[in-house]
C-alpha cells in the first residue's frame, strides 16, 4: 500500500505528495521564497483542508480531505520534513549556546579565583627581602633596621 502523504526537502524545496486527498496532488512549495507562513488545518466533517495562512491572514488551500485523519496526517508528515530542516539549525544554536555557557563559565572561574587571591593575607615587600624578625605591624622601626640585607 502506498503512503498517504510523501514528504520530502531538498534545499529549500519542499515537496509533498497528497495521494489520500479528495483529488491526490503533488505540491511544491520554495522556503526561499517564503519566509513567514503557518500550515492549518480548517473544515468540518467531511471537508477538511490543509492550507497556508500568509502572515496577512489569508488562508491559500492546498489539499482537501475527507478524513480528518487523513489531513492530520498529511499535516505531521509536512511538519517533520520542515523540522528536519530547522533541526540543523537548532543543533548549531545549541552548539553556540553551550560554548558561550563554557566561555562564561572560565570567565566566573577565573575572576573566582582572582577574587579569592586578593583576600588571602599577603606579606609586605620589605618581609619578603628578609626583614628583622623583630618587625612586627604597628612597630616603628629606624630606616636602618627595615634596611639591613637579610641574615
Amino acid at each position: 500500500m502506498k503512503k498517504k502523504t510523501e514528504a520530502r526537502l531538498k534545499g529549500s524545496m519542499l515537496t509533498v505528495g497528497f495521494y489520500s486527498a479528495k483529488s491526490p496532488l503533488i505540491w511544491r512549495f520554495d522556503l526561499d521564497r517564503n519566509h513567514s507562513f503557518t500550515l492549518s488545518l480548517q473544515g468540518e466533517e467531511g471537508d477538511w483542508e490543509l492550507g497556508v495562512a500568509t502572515p496577512k491572514g489569508d488562508f491559500i488551500s492546498i489539499a482537501h480531505f475527507d478524513e480528518r485523519e487523513d489531513a492530520e496526517d498529511a499535516l505531521v508528515k509536512v511538519e517533520k520534513s520542515l523540522a528536519s530542516k530547522w533541526g540543523g539549525t537548532a543543533l548549531v544554536l545549541k552548539v553556540v549556546a553551550l560554548v558561550a555557557l563554557v566561555a562564561v563559565g572560565i570567565v566566573l572561574a577565573v575572576g573566582l579565583y582572582g577574587f579569592i587571591v586578593s583576600q588571602q593575607p599577603s606579606s609586605s615587600a620589605v618581609g619578603k627581602a628578609g626583614a628583622p624578625a623583630q618587625m612586627r605591624d604597628g612597630v616603628p622601626l629606624s630606616a636602618d633596621d627595615v634596611l639591613q640585607p637579610p641574615r
